[in-house]
């Protein structure tokens, strides 16, 4: 069964760590680069935003909602040094990153998918959690399947299995780079040499993978074959190729109960892995096809980010407590207070999404488990402490029994 699309896009999401000695250094790095520009939020552009979040994690997220004009002229005025300053303050900042004219050509026409990067953001935690977004398009083509073999390449570009798997015949292209490989220099050049992903485990040598497909109606009414649909479907929440064999039918069913997947309604629903989050549709609601996908990589797609953020900031909690007690003890505080116990918005879906999201990321069990880790540590270095505090009392009254015992002695020898 060939699926033919309306209209798609995918976000590739790649989280990276920043030591937060050096965050705001970081920052003044991001701002000397020409092609980054800070994203500042209007009450009226982004109006969805700012009636979607609730008032605590809008504050949290969106800064700049409190900006006027001549606030935003007068910051653009100062030095990069006193601009990264003042940032490093926020807890989230957000830029967009420009891709530059020189690198646009096509290469090997017509062998291969071709696509087009038509935004690229980048959202810092003050915590120095960051995340680089590549938005991509497919061009000249309207098939599902070349959706399905794209995203399962494109997450792995940055990865050493992008070249092992070259035998896949999956060969993809675009307008922005001669070579697709060259990603990979890209997003080293914006997320430099200074962060410590590997050390937090995050596990971001493949992206997070965030798609939104919308399928004509000839292709989707309700005459379709739901068995095809749904084999297709899996593909595409499980980031598989077109011509991968779904080995248990039953799968979709299974995991529905666990809320990996989500029926909003007859025509759109949404799949999920840990590492990826699916909306599929058919525009014979016309809705699906207009205001379904706004809304998809606007309000929802900043609620999985929150959402990804929170899993990353518990990964480098986990490496801090064993090399840095005081600073995650401050930290995991700090993250209870303003992220953990605060609710991100009233709206009832995305409510549903995001519980989701934490679901399948599992991030309950590790709050759980960072909690119980601190217990212990908290016990641990609390007795070493007391220990070390018992020594010193003891060598202070040792001391102070040496010296009145020369005391003594002095004052007998008189």
């Amino acid at each position: 069964m060939e699926l033919m699309t309306k209209y798609q896009y995918t976000y590739f999401i790649y989280p990276y760590v920043i030591e937060e000695e050096k965050y705001k250094n970081y920052l003044q790095r991001l701002l000397r680069n020409k092609k980054c520009k800070v994203r500042f939020f209007d009450k009226r552009k982004d109006i969805h935003l700012y009636t979607y979040f609730l008032p605590t994690i809008r504050d949290f997220m969106f800064w700049s909602f409190d900006m006027e004009p001549k606030g935003i002229k007068d910051f653009e005025r100062l030095d990069t040094t006193v601009q990264s300053t003042l940032l490093s303050e926020h807890e989230c900042n957000v830029f967009n990153y420009e891709l530059p004219e020189s690198l646009q050509g096509k290469v090997e026409t017509n062998n291969g998918i071709f696509f087009e990067i038509s935004e690229i953001k980048i959202i810092c935690y003050r915590t120095g959690i960051c995340f680089l977004l590549f938005k991509t398009n497919l061009e000249n083509t309207d098939s599902f399947s070349d959706v399905l073999n794209f995203n399962y390449k494109f997450r792995e570009v940055n990865s050493i299995a992008y070249n092992l798997k070259e035998y896949e015949n999956i060969k993809i292209q675009s307008n922005a780079f001669k070579d697709v490989k060259d990603i990979s220099i890209l997003i080293k050049e914006i997320t430099g040499n200074d962060n410590i992903s590997k050390k937090a485990n995050i596990g971001n040598d493949k992206f997070f993978v965030y798609s939104y497909s919308c399928i004509d109606q000839k292709d989707w009414n309700e005459n379709t074959n739901d068995n095809d649909l749904n084999s297709l479907f899996e593909k595409y929440r499980s980031t598989l190729p077109a011509n991968s064999q779904i080995i248990n039918d039953e799968y979709s069913i299974v995991e529905s109960e666990n809320r990996k997947l989500v029926y909003k309604n007859q025509y759109l629903k949404y799949g999920f892995t840990a590492t990826s989050t699916v909306l599929f549709t058919s525009n014979i609601n016309p809705s699906n096809f207009t205001l379904v996908p706004q809304k998809f990589e606007s309000e929802y797609l900043y609620t999985y980010l929150l959402t990804l953020y929170k899993k990353i900031f518990l990964n480098k909690l986990n490496y801090e407590f064993k090399k840095k007690f005081k600073k995650a003890e401050k930290g995991l505080l700090d993250f209870t207070k303003k992220i953990w116990i605060q609710d991100i918005t009233n709206e009832e879906f995305g409510k549903t999404l995001e519980t989701c999201w934490i679901e399948n990321l599992d991030i309950n069990s590790m709050y759980l488990k960072i909690k119980s880790e601190y217990d212990i540590t908290y016990k641990k270095h609390n007795v070493e402490q007391l220990n070390k505090n018992n020594i010193i009392t003891l060598v202070v009254v040792v001391t102070i029994l040496i010296i009145n015992i020369f005391t003594i002695i002095i004052a007998s020898m008189k």
